[in-house]
């Protein structure tokens, strides 16, 4: 009877332990799926906070290149119509000098040669000083290629300790005292031969 007394007694220890066990494993659970959500929603919103900086830094970049080109470009090409013109003038003037060379009229003659020979509105401009703004912009994309290099290095850095802190595991020995009896061979693992008391009888 005393054998049986304390059999109970290991039993009964053994459902308080494993009710403890199974009140602190539950609040483990929820706060890890608490934590997990939190680390979700915060990822989420980092990421999306990282991707509008890259988008916004995107555009800056697009819209200075554009601005420094109108800046470039526009007075150079100001200058190709006014060239553009110039060689049309001269060629019609040309033309018209190659005509005036078959006349037998000298007056007509002096008096087109005047008009053809009169000098034309000087457009002379350097040109150096536009091809010397008219940069190439190999540089800035070399730049934009380098800094995609290194934010790509950097991510895979940086991923790489956020996963490893994500993935763990986390292992709990098992030993025999923590085994429950799931049949009737490993509940006679714990049985013991029992001694009746006539006197109890």
């Amino acid at each position: 009877m005393n054998q049986l007394k304390e059999t109970r007694r290991r039993f009964q220890q053994r459902i308080q332990q494993r009710e403890k066990d199974f009140q602190q494993l539950r609040k483990s659970v929820e706060s890890h799926k608490r934590s997990a959500q939190a680390a979700v929603e915060d990822s989420e919103k980092i990421f999306t906070e990282l991707i509008r900086c890259i988008e916004r830094s995107c555009s800056g970049v697009t819209q200075q290149i554009k601005d420094q080109e109108k800046a470039t470009v526009s007075p150079a090409e100001r200058r190709l119509k006014q060239l553009k013109k110039e060689i049309d003038d001269l060629w019609r003037i040309d033309f018209g000098l190659k005509q005036l060379s078959h006349t037998q009229d000298h007056i007509y003659f002096l008096q087109s040669f005047q008009s053809l020979s009169a000098p034309l509105e000087s457009t002379d401009m350097p040109l150096i000083s536009f091809s010397s703004q008219l940069f190439s912009f190999d540089g800035v994309r070399e730049s934009v290629h380098q800094l995609r290099d290194k934010l790509e290095d950097l991510c895979k850095e940086e991923l790489k300790k956020i996963s490893d802190r994500v993935t763990f595991t986390n292992t709990v020995p098992r030993n025999r005292n923590d085994i429950v009896p799931r049949n009737r061979n490993e509940f006679l693992q714990y049985a013991h031969h029992l001694t009746m008391d006539p006197n109890t009888i």
